[in-house]
């Protein structure tokens, strides 16, 4: 996991991927193919591939070893910043055709880790479907993605001319791309002979903190030459970086990017899940009715997040400019996307020996509270017949916030947008619930100061919980990101005189409601006037703690205390009532604690 930058949570990576699944347990999958009666070219016979990816973050083990590291430290999952995936046969009896195996863009849009969207020929279609019902091709897909976040820290400063360096790396790389591998293995070591000034003692991960710092400021994450191949970066071109020599301190927080892959086998509950529902609940047959002569036709698909709030309309005009004498006209067209499928498609005549060429904008009609305005963007060139929309063809940038279900059981979640435009500001406001676990709230992409508010009540009417302003942007919420869940260590000290022995019991909040519950106990004395006491929380909502001196020999133990703040140390005088309660001294719940033996 990623420490955070300054502040906020800390990033995990996933354990691993699977397709995605639905609340009702259905893949995430979706196969069409797609026969144009009338049509025998590329265009006309095709297959559309769709699926999702789940991933498995460790939240709750991550979130014990980040409290080691800090306390009331939170964890979050990781948000990718891009990424690329592609189909690889497992086994060398069928050869797959080339356009199966080419690498795909990654969409982010989902609430889930990513999304696989292709358009694939009709044959390639074929063997995905034979694979699916039992036959002899066994796909897995690989996906590489980077992500930014706080680069490992060395004690050493490096002083460089950025295109003077990387023309040293990549000497003979006429794409400018290298290996992530490549690139660490030339700073691991001894110190060789680069363009490079080191100051300092380049211990720890420097090759690390060198190459995650590089790769952020002057590179992209590139698709890897072949299958087995570790993830790649593609540099600029040395008239676009930076001529003036830059220095950088390795030893302060910085930026940094850095790469994975991640492998899944793609088949192994699809076909179970097809053998029980039958091929047709993953697989569609589509046939499109033939055109009039003369005409051709457009498809659109947009990878646009679900749930959409605060864009009442989006799509995208298509426009053809005139041909004359053969078409003296213009054309002009809308595509309105509508969920779920987000699809679209146009028709238009054009003059017999005429190429297709048109032009594509996006727009949207942003809402929020009383304004409602329609933007646009500027237009882009096609020629293909199908055109794939990324959610940066549209003029709207989304905040895409998500809860997990075992969070919403407990609670539900308010959440308000803000960001200003037009100097004026504008709020966006919604709630997640069991029913409705996220949302994608929308903004024009020229407003500024955005940020998220979460407001957390609980379903049992207890204390709600306002976590600090967020970054608009993917929010994923989970237990874990409250600092009230999971381990706590409460510090405790006694100012303790003579030979006196302070025995206390101590309960968590949940044990507390608990009929029977047993209390822990901890023991002070002259010798050692401190302990620590540790308990675990299961619910953000009810974090708090309770602690009494226990009943000894001839004395009955005192009356439990109020619900204590897990944020506090406990300092006690020597008769065991509070001195001090340091830090946050504002009980956690104002829930009452039903009397406990």
């Amino acid at each position: 996991m990623f420490a955070p930058f300054e502040t906020g949570s800390y990033a995990v990576l996933p354990q691993m991927l699977s397709v995605a699944t639905d609340a009702s347990g259905n893949p995430k999958f979706t196969l069409d193919l797609i026969e144009s009666l009338g049509d025998l070219s590329l265009s006309g016979q095709y297959a559309m591939l769709d699926f999702s990816l789940s991933g498995d973050f460790q939240l709750d083990d991550a979130l014990a070893a980040a409290r080691i590291a800090s306390a009331g430290a939170t964890v979050k999952p990781l948000s990718i910043d891009s990424g690329f995936a592609r189909l690889y046969a497992t086994t060398g009896e069928i050869a797959p055709t080339s356009d199966l195996l080419a690498p795909v863009p990654l969409g982010w849009a989902s609430a889930d880790f990513a999304r696989f969207t292709t358009r694939l020929s009709l044959d390639a279609g074929e063997l995905i479907k034979g694979a699916i019902a039992g036959g002899d091709l066994l796909l897995g897909a690989r996906v590489e993605y980077d992500a930014v976040g706080v680069a490992p820290r060395v004690p050493a400063t490096i002083e460089f001319k950025p295109a003077q360096l990387l023309d040293t790396l990549l000497a003979g790389k006429v794409t400018r791309q290298i290996a992530t591998s490549d690139l660490l293995a030339s700073f691991t070591g001894p110190t060789q002979k680069f363009p490079v000034k080191i100051t300092g003692t380049p211990k720890g991960d420097f090759a690390g903190a060198v190459v995650s710092r590089l790769a952020a400021a002057f590179g992209t994450l590139t698709p890897s030459p072949a299958v087995d191949d570790p993830p790649y970066i593609a540099f600029a071109e040395s008239a676009q970086l930076p001529p003036d020599a830059v220095l950088w301190d390795l030893s302060v927080p910085a930026i940094g990017r850095r790469q994975w892959v991640l492998s899944l086998a793609v088949l192994t509950d699809l076909r179970a899940y097809a053998a029980k529902n039958g091929i047709g609940s993953l697989v569609k047959d589509v046939t499109v009715p033939p055109l009039e002569v003369g005409f051709c036709r457009i498809d659109f698909d947009a990878n646009l997040p679900p749930n959409r709030i605060g864009v009442p309309a989006i799509g995208v005009n298509v426009d053809v400019a005139p041909n004359p004498p053969m078409r003296p006209s213009s054309i002009s067209q809308q595509v309105t996307f509508t969920e779920p499928n987000d699809e679209g498609s146009v028709q238009f005549r054009l003059s017999p020996s005429e190429q297709i060429a048109y032009t594509v904008s996006g727009f949207a009609v942003v809402s929020a509270g009383q304004m409602i305005e329609q933007f646009a963007m500027s237009s882009r060139q096609h020629t293909e017949s199908w055109v794939h929309l990324q959610p940066d063809d549209f003029p709207v940038a989304y905040s895409h916030v998500t809860a997990a279900t075992r969070l919403l059981s407990l609670a539900t979640l308010g959440v308000v947008l803000s960001y200003a435009l037009d100097g004026k500001t504008r709020q966006l406001n919604y709630s997640l619930t069991p029913q409705v676990t996220g949302c994608a709230m929308g903004m024009p992409s020229s407003a500024t100061n955005a940020s998220i508010l979460i407001t957390a009540t609980p379903a049992n009417g207890g204390q709600p919980i306002t976590l600090p302003p967020m970054q608009a942007g993917r929010i994923e919420l989970d237990v874990t990101t409250f600092r009230e869940y999971g381990p706590h260590n409460i510090d405790i000290t006694a100012a303790i005189k003579d030979n006196t022995v302070l025995v206390l019991d101590l309960q968590s909040e949940e044990q507390a409601a608990m009929t029977g519950a047993v209390p822990d106990q901890r023991f002070l004395t002259p010798g050692l006037p401190t302990a620590t006491w540790s308990y675990v929380v299961t619910s953000p909502f009810r974090p708090g703690y309770r602690y009494r001196k226990a009943a000894t020999a001839g004395t009955a133990a005192t009356a439990w205390s109020a619900v204590l703040s897990p944020f506090a140390t406990l300092s006690l005088d020597a008769d065991g009532s509070i001195a001090v309660l340091c830090g946050n001294g504002v009980p956690p719940s104002t829930t009452p604690i039903p009397s406990a033996t």
